[in-house]
């Protein structure tokens, strides 16, 4: 049986999720916390958790994790290749 083709909203999920997964990854790896990452975003620790949960994306209820600026953030402070940011940042 022939797959189905992803749609726009669909593609979009998952990117947020490969996005999620990697800033928690690359966080772990480096010792950073949550409290950490907030205070380099302006943000609060709590702010930062509902940003890195990906049910807050499943239904939509929210568009996108990140502004602009601050994965301009994120990537210096998380230290992202280039190739992991053009992979992170396409949809």
């Amino acid at each position: 049986m022939p797959k189905e083709a992803l749609g726009r909203d669909q593609k979009k999920r998952y990117k947020i999720k490969a996005l999620i997964e990697w800033i928690s990854g690359r966080m772990h790896s480096i010792g950073m916390t949550q409290e950490d990452l907030g205070a380099m975003l302006g943000i609060s620790q709590g702010a930062v958790s509902s940003r890195l949960n990906p049910k807050t994306y499943e239904k939509n209820k929210k568009s996108d994790p990140f502004s602009f600026g601050e994965l301009l953030v994120l990537f210096e402070v998380l230290k992202a290749t280039p190739e992991e940011k053009e992979k992170l940042m396409t949809l």
